[in-house]
C-alpha cells in the first residue's frame, strides 16, 4: 500500500524536471496523477508511460482561467474527484532587474505567483467536495534569499 493509495492529484509543470518528479513520486504511491502542462508531447508521453489507470495528461496554462476550469473537469471526468494540486508550474529568466522588460516580469508573475492563486481557486473547491485534501505551492529558495540575474523569479516566489 502506498502513501497516496485512492487520491487524487493534479500537478502543474509535471511535463518535465521537478513536477515530472513529483508525479512519478506520486504515481508510485498509489496516487492517480493529472499531468498539468503546456507541453504536451512530454506530457503526454509521461502520461502513457504511468499508464492510463494512473495518469492523465490534461494541456493547463496555469495563467488562463478557463483552462484551469477545463482541467478541474478532466480530472473529474476522468478521476471522479480531486484530493490535491501541487502548484509547481514556474518560469525562469535571467536578467538584471533594472534591465528586465515590464512584459518579462508580468509573464513571470503571471506564471509563477498568479498561476497559484487561481490554481487554488480552481481546485480548493473540489478538495472541500472530496471531504479535505493537500494544496501545496512551490517556490523556490531565492524568493527568501535573492540571486542576482534573476529578480523578476525572486519576486514572483517570494509572493508564493
Amino acid at each position: 500500500m502506498g502513501k497516496l493509495d485512492g487520491r487524487v492529484v493534479i500537478v502543474t509543470g509535471a511535463a518535465r524536471g521537478q513536477g515530472e518528479q513529483e508525479a512519478r513520486l506520486f504515481a508510485a504511491e498509489g496516487a492517480r496523477v493529472v499531468l498539468a502542462d503546456v507541453l504536451d508531447g512530454p506530457g503526454k508521453a509521461l502520461a502513457g508511460e504511468l499508464g492510463k489507470e494512473r495518469a492523465a495528461y490534461v494541456h493547463l496554462d496555469v495563467t488562463r482561467e478557463e483552462e484551469w476550469a477545463g482541467a478541474v473537469a478532466a480530472a473529474k471526468e476522468r478521476f471522479g474527484r480531486i484530493d490535491g494540486l501541487v502548484n509547481n508550474a514556474g518560469v525562469l529568466r535571467f536578467n538584471a532587474l533594472l534591465a528586465t522588460p515590464l512584459e518579462e516580469f508580468r509573464a513571470i508573475v503571471s506564471v509563477n505567483q498568479t498561476g497559484c492563486f487561481l490554481g487554488i481557486r480552481a481546485v480548493a473547491p473540489e478538495i472541500a467536495a472530496a471531504g479535505g485534501g493537500t494544496i501545496v505551492n512551490t517556490a523556490s529558495y531565492t524568493g527568501v534569499t535573492g540571486m542576482a540575474g534573476v529578480g523578476a523569479y525572486a519576486a514572483s516566489n517570494h509572493a508564493v
